[in-house]
């Protein structure tokens, strides 16, 4: 199962941001914004309607259900996308067997009759494959979960690209540095998908970095205080 969606509305990024980024790293790719940043593709991936991923992505204010009917949308678009191998939705008997909860709730949930609590959430997260918080998130929030996958995946891809260029430029040359065999852009772009406690060391040791740097400018060239 993928990450939770964790992120508070406060402290998420806006879709809007996200999306100018990954169309930045689409350009670099010889994409296109359209090939990158495919809204009914954000739509299955969020959860979200369709005109409301439009609106976000444009920085569009575009208002927020309440938990209920939100709930409702991303159920009815699980039920509807989410199909067995003959192409056929499941059944309520079916999803009831297979997530732990009765016939009868799945029946009501489904119908919209019953609101759902958090253990009906987490069991219809589990049996449709996706992440915790899925049915119940904001949509800024969910889209940018969704948006967030898009951006690691043009990034591991940019690395790529990168890496192997260089090998071709630097092909028979000893070694090169750090820096010489990345750059700033590919150094920050490696950072970028290093996890948490990855990215918290190397931010820690930059930190520590400039400050001596900037210690050493204060003393001057000999050292002595100015």
């Amino acid at each position: 199962m993928t990450a939770a969606f964790s992120a508070s509305a406060a402290t998420a990024p806006q879709p809007a941001d996200s999306a100018e980024r990954i169309a930045d790293l689409g350009a670099k790719l010889g994409r296109s914004r359209e090939e990158v940043l495919v809204p009914q593709e954000l739509h299955l991936a969020s959860g979200v309607p369709l005109d409301v991923v439009r609106a976000l992505l444009q920085g569009r204010p575009a208002g927020e259900p309440d938990i209920h009917e939100r709930f409702r949308q991303r159920l009815d678009l699980l039920h509807g996308t989410f199909l067995k191998d003959n192409g056929r939705r499941f059944s309520h008997g079916e999803i009831a067997r297979q997530s732990g909860i009765s016939r009868q709730q799945v029946q009501a949930l489904l119908g919209g009759d019953r609101r759902p609590t958090m253990d009906h959430c987490a069991r219809l997260e589990r049996f449709f494959g996706r992440p915790a918080g899925f049915l119940q998130s904001e949509d800024t929030e969910a889209l940018g979960c969704a948006l967030a996958a898009v951006e690691k995946a043009l990034l591991q891809e940019y690395q790529e690209h990168s890496e192997r260029g260089l090998a071709k430029g630097l092909a028979g040359a000893g070694r090169p540095s750090l820096y010489e065999r990345h750059g700033v852009d590919g150094i920050a772009l490696r950072a970028a998908l290093l996890p948490d406690q990855g990215r918290t060391r190397l931010l820690e040791w930059l930190d520590n970095y400039m400050d001596e740097r900037a210690a050493e400018a204060e003393q001057g060239p000999a050292g002595d205080a100015r």
